[in-house]
């Protein structure tokens, strides 16, 4: 026995076209900010145990050279969706911009061999790593 399916009707799609687009676009900032934070972590303790010579340079800077690159996507995730508040996204976007950025400058300094440039970019990292928890609390904030 054959089933028929019934056809929206056109004047359904497009809300539910909006219905899904907003809901996937929280929950892709929500993922990609998650996604950021835990890879910026991962650049800390990667730079960390290059400091403390336990992990060779060469892993650490191909590990790092990953992570900035995972940051760069999760960056353009980010700023692709569509927001409400396009500000506080672009706040977000930011900060995960200054994570990749960071990431860099710690692979950088690792393929030199410069540890007080290591550190400092490991600095960095942590501060980023702040800006993105600061922008991550406004973008989901309730507006008052």
């Amino acid at each position: 026995m054959l089933r028929t399916v019934a056809r929206p009707s056109r004047t359904f799609l497009p809300l539910l076209a909006l219905a899904l687009a907003s809901c996937s676009s929280s929950e892709t900032v929500d993922q990609q900010s998650k996604l950021a934070a835990s890879t910026g972590q991962a650049a800390v303790l990667m730079s960390d145990a290059w400091l403390s010579g336990a992990a060779p340079s060469r892993y650490a800077s191909s590990a790092l050279q990953s992570f900035a690159e995972t940051l760069v996507a999760a960056g353009r995730q980010v700023e692709s969706t569509s927001s409400s508040d396009p500000a506080k996204r672009d706040a977000l976007a930011a900060a995960i911009s200054r994570l990749s950025n960071a990431a860099n400058r710690a692979k950088g300094a690792v393929e030199a061999e410069q540890h007080a440039q290591a550190g400092q970019a490991q600095q960095e990292l942590l501060a980023a790593q702040g800006d993105l928890a600061t922008a991550y609390r406004r973008y989901f904030s309730p507006e008052r």
